[in-house]
């Protein structure tokens, strides 16, 4: 079956967020309650992509812990000693994620009328009884729970806290009007992962390398706004890439598994998995950005014959593709996500070709690997981000997304290579078989 979703401007369907939106045909409350929830978050949880990834993060370690309980605790829970009667599986679920968002994206009135909206078509799907009440108690327990555990995570900058950027050769400066975006963010409590400065990468090259006088010639030629050697097509993946946001990975995840036949179960622990995973590559971006805080291209170019090195020959009119983040440039964190998700992916056995569409523009890939290339690569082509930014963002982010496949939480019990024969002993449907010739599309 081929399916297609869109972004679109967030106010074709009124809800006047500042992040782009799927357009297409939502799931319904009557799809499964995992996918559901996710789809609907996707589509309204607004902010910037590290904000809005620790939003999906949250969401889905409440469903997953509720659905486990639902499920008569077939998984390792992630929030540990919360008591629970387990009770209908969707009751669960809904509670849960309507909960959680309601808490952590209701500023916006018409939000919350869209989770609550959501919740109530949900529970009118379960027959009134003993499991619907203790499903609505479960997903609101552990809807408490995790929301209690990420208070005070790090995510608000703490009071007086500041951020001076640097002046000399090398340092990063703002590219724009405006303070440097989310400089506190690396101090952020991880979900999985336990601590950034494990997964910290290696001092970027010293101006006087040759590897960083590659990178900066390279950029600077095909990076360019008016590149000659750019080509169209990769001038389209940075144009598509650009507009992605911190829910375009869930969004393709959510797509190539909705009609895989998976039971509700494993929906939860690979979106849980897939969401922790992405939630700390940005953790760690950050930290990496702010512990090493290194000028972007366009810095580096326009200051080329005054940074010391007689090699780097400026340009001060030199601009990028498109405008630059207000945040250092190593490590790239579209990157770095990207190669967390796709590792989660790519480790469960999901690998599918598909289309894209951000917006306006379109991208077809062949796999999941490389969606995840062309997303790295489109940060050198749209002239914001060095060659060994986006490499090693890539396989930093990889080696987080395989780590989180490794840590019990959101494993069954036995391990993901049992799941199947697992819940096939449970009588349920679904769980790891794949098809991988399909095309679909994400938003």
């Amino acid at each position: 079956m081929k399916k297609r979703f869109a972004y679109a401007a967030s106010a074709a369907i009124g809800l006047g967020l500042g992040s782009p939106v799927a357009a297409a045909a939502p799931l319904t409350p009557s799809d499964d309650p995992v996918l559901f929830w996710n789809d609907l978050a996707i589509r309204t949880v607004g902010g910037g992509a590290p904000a809005q990834a620790r939003v999906m993060a949250i969401l889905n370690a409440a469903m997953h812990d509720a659905v486990v309980s639902s499920y008569g605790g077939a998984g390792n829970y992630y929030n540990q000693g919360v008591a629970t009667q387990g009770g209908n599986v969707r009751a669960a679920a809904a509670t849960a994620a309507r909960n959680v968002l309601v808490q952590l994206n209701g500023s916006n009135p018409a939000n919350v009328a869209a989770y609550n909206a959501a919740l109530n078509a949900s529970l009118n799907l379960v027959k009134d009884g003993t499991a619907k009440t203790n499903g609505i108690a479960t997903g609101g327990a552990f809807a408490s729970a995790m929301l209690m555990a990420r208070t005070g995570d790090g995510s608000v900058a703490p009071p007086g806290f500041t951020y001076t950027p640097g002046t000399g050769p090398g340092d990063w400066r703002p590219t724009g009007p405006g303070a440097a975006a989310l400089p506190h963010w690396g101090n952020v409590k991880p979900f999985i992962i336990g601590s950034v400065t494990d997964f910290r990468p290696d001092a970027p090259p010293a101006l006087d390398s040759a590897e960083y006088l590659a990178a900066y010639n390279e950029v600077k030629e095909i990076g360019a706004l008016n590149s000659a050697t750019r080509t169209q097509d990769q001038t389209n993946s940075a144009l598509f890439w650009d507009a992605s946001v911190g829910t375009t990975w869930h969004r393709i995840a959510v797509d190539v598994i909705a009609d895989d036949a998976n039971s509700t179960l494993e929906n939860a622990r690979i979106m849980a998995k897939l969401s922790s995973a992405v939630a700390d590559s940005l953790i760690a971006g950050f930290d990496a950005k702010y512990t090493y805080e290194l000028w972007r291209p366009v810095t580096a170019i326009r200051e080329g014959d005054n940074d010391g090195v007689a090699a780097t020959v400026g340009d001060a009119t030199w601009s990028p593709l498109f405008g630059t983040p207000m945040h250092p440039s190593y490590t790239s964190t579209h990157s770095m996500q990207s190669g967390a998700a796709s590792a989660v992916l790519l480790g469960l056995g999901i690998d599918q070709g598909f289309t894209g569409q951000i917006q306006t523009d379109f991208r077809q890939f062949s796999s999941i690997g490389q969606a995840a290339q062309d997303a790295a690569d489109s940060r050198l082509w749209g002239g914001i981000h060095f060659r060994f930014d986006n490499e090693v963002g890539l396989a930093t982010g990889q080696e987080i997304g395989r780590f989180a496949l490794k840590q019990a939480a959101f494993n069954a019990v036995p391990e993901p290579a049992s799941w199947a024969m697992m819940i096939a002993g449970f009588g349920f449907v679904g769980a790891v078989a794949r098809v991988r010739a399909r095309r679909v599309a994400f938003a």
